[in-house]
């Protein structure tokens, strides 16, 4: 026979069972649908994890402590050039980044009469050099090696309250409105605009010294803005960093006597990649230093989600399971019914391996009708639940926008999606319900061409 002539055969015999055909069918659509969905599901937990972790750091930093800390030999560590140079010599690491705290009290100003002020904050000094390949993002403007130029938190300018202003009342509260707060399209809200520019106005910071004693006054400017990550700091965002230089000038100016050998607050060892943080974090344990990093809650919540995944995954395969069970039932009773016609097929002259390919295109076909409509249905259900968390159905009636239905499909940097349906996953589906047809379809196909000639055209 030729293979025109077999889906030929296959589709003429699918078209005689109608009814059946498509009970058939929806069950395979029923199961794929089912596993899609739910894997579907899992993807977008997945999704908002790995967004949720890159909104509270960088992965790959590891920051370091000597508090308590004691060597192999029993001395106790410190955080000074020494351990700098031997953090660096370790195997995946690219960036060893010292931070020295100021241990002064200290405010910064600006704007005319000093009308805009700080009493608090973080003040640490760093490589500025090094910021970007520590892992540092720059947002705004650029990095200075200008003497008392610094880089300020992202969120730098909202530390500062307005003096003229009624205490209560002389901030600006990001948070409203603002930081985090998505809009109804599906974008995250604009901030409000703070009091000054914090990259065009100068500034000073003031080091007091007690009320009996004479305060220090040094010009800074602020020349660049990082992007904010508590994995390595407070300071980044609503801090100031300065180069090591720098810091130990006017530490050396306030205290009136050279420093001598410094010891840092605290180091951050930045890893080649993700892979490497574990191997590195336990060689510097190794010596001694106390270590924090992102790696055991990383591990933790990717096995949580791993768990969800499969779970989901396994009640989809169930309904995969029974439709694989109907397909088998449905292609043993055509076979019963179309005894007769198999061993006229044998008396023509018709290879067993024609009429085994014939019941198993049969079977394939309704695999694949089945996996072709449950991805479009499972495509449209993952917009739909997608554009329900976004908000787009709520209290006031039907709220869509295109980019909205553009972030429920593609998905976008700031909003994570509770269904995530990629291609690849659409094509598994397809080819997993063409399978499972094959696999229900190869008994009875085998159990068709076992029958003789004689016996089939005899049977009514």
């Amino acid at each position: 026979m030729r293979f025109s002539d077999i889906v030929g055969m296959c589709v003429d015999n699918l078209k005689r069972r109608k009814g059946r055909t498509f009970l058939t069918v929806l069950g395979v659509f029923i199961g794929c649908t089912a596993i899609i969905v739910m894997v579907s599901i899992g993807m977008g937990m997945q999704e908002s994890t790995e967004k949720m972790l890159k909104q509270m750091g960088d992965l790959t930093v590891i920051e370091v402590f000597s508090q308590g800390g004691k060597s192999p030999t029993g001395q106790s560590v410190k955080l000074d050039d020494a351990a700098v140079k031997s953090f660096s010599e370790v195997p995946g690491v690219v960036s060893v980044m010292p931070k020295m705290e100021f241990e002064y009290t200290f405010t910064v100003t600006g704007g005319i009469n000093d009308r805009y002020k700080v009493n608090y904050g973080s003040l640490v000094g760093v490589n500025l050099a090094g910021l970007k390949e520590a892992g540092y993002e720059i947002t705004e403007g650029e990095i200075s090696s200008i003497p008392y130029d610094v880089v300020g938190g992202q969120y730098l300018a909202y530390a500062f309250a307005d003096t003229f202003l009624p205490e209560g009342r002389n901030t600006i509260d990001r948070w409203v409105g603002g930081d985090g707060e998505n809009g109804s399209n599906g974008k995250k809200a604009e901030l409000p605009k703070p009091y000054f520019d914090i990259l065009k106005t100068p500034l000073t910071l003031t080091v007091s010294l007690g009320d009996d004693k004479e305060n220090f006054t040094f010009p800074i400017k602020v020349t660049a803005l990082a992007k904010e990550d508590f994995s390595k700091g407070y300071e980044t965002s609503e801090g100031i960093m300065m180069s090591l230089k720098d810091m130990k000038d006017i530490m050396t100016k306030v205290k009136g006597a050279p420093l001598g050998n410094v010891t840092y607050s605290g180091i951050v060892v930045k890893a080649a990649d993700i892979k490497q943080v574990p191997d590195v974090e336990k060689q510097i344990k190794d010596m001694g230093y106390n270590t924090s990093s992102m790696e055991s809650f990383r591990k933790e919540i990717e096995k949580q989600t791993r768990q969800v995944q499969l779970l989901l995954g396994g009640l989809g395969a169930i309904s995969l399971f029974v439709a694989a069970i109907g397909i088998t039932n449905t292609m043993i009773m055509s076979i019963s019914e179309r005894t007769k016609e198999i061993g006229i097929m044998k008396a023509l002259g018709c290879y067993v391996k024609d009429i085994r390919f014939l019941f198993l295109m049969e079977a394939g076909s309704i695999g694949l009708l089945g996996g072709i409509a449950s991805c479009i249905i499972s495509f449209i259900v993952s917009i739909c639940i997608n554009l329900v968390s976004f908000g787009a159905v709520g209290g006031a009636g039907l709220n869509l926008s295109w980019e909205m239905l553009k972030n429920a499909i593609m998905g976008s940097e700031d909003m994570a999606r509770l269904s995530v349906v990629p291609i690849p996953l659409l094509l598994f589906g397809i080819f997993f319900s063409i399978a499972v047809g094959l696999i229900s379809g190869y008994y009875p196909a085998n159990k068709a061409v076992k029958i003789t000639a004689l016996e089939a055209i005899k049977s009514e």
